[in-house]
């Protein structure tokens, strides 16, 4: 079995991002925001951290924003579906 594989982030942030439910572990055994990899999770940690200077790269972070809010929606329709299936 792999090490597990942390975002370089504090352990305060890991705490908040616990406890909202963003993190999650993939396959390969990395801690990852959701519905990203561990490259594209680190980066936008460090732009939410510090906003780039450079156009592309805030473009990048706003790309990766919205991947990561489609794919915590898409977690949320299905695990609101499931509740319903329940009732």
């Amino acid at each position: 079995m792999k090490p597990l594989q942390t975002l370089a982030i504090s352990e305060a942030l890991r705490a908040q991002l616990s406890a909202d439910n963003l993190l999650a572990i993939n396959s390969h055994g990395q801690e990852v925001l959701h519905g990203l990899d561990f490259d594209e999770s680190q980066l936008l940690v460090d732009c939410s951290e510090q906003q780039p200077t450079d156009p592309s790269m805030r473009e990048r972070c706003a790309q990766l924003v919205i991947k990561h809010e489609r794919a915590r929606l898409r977690i949320a329709t299905v695990d609101d579906e499931r509740n319903a299936a329940k009732f």
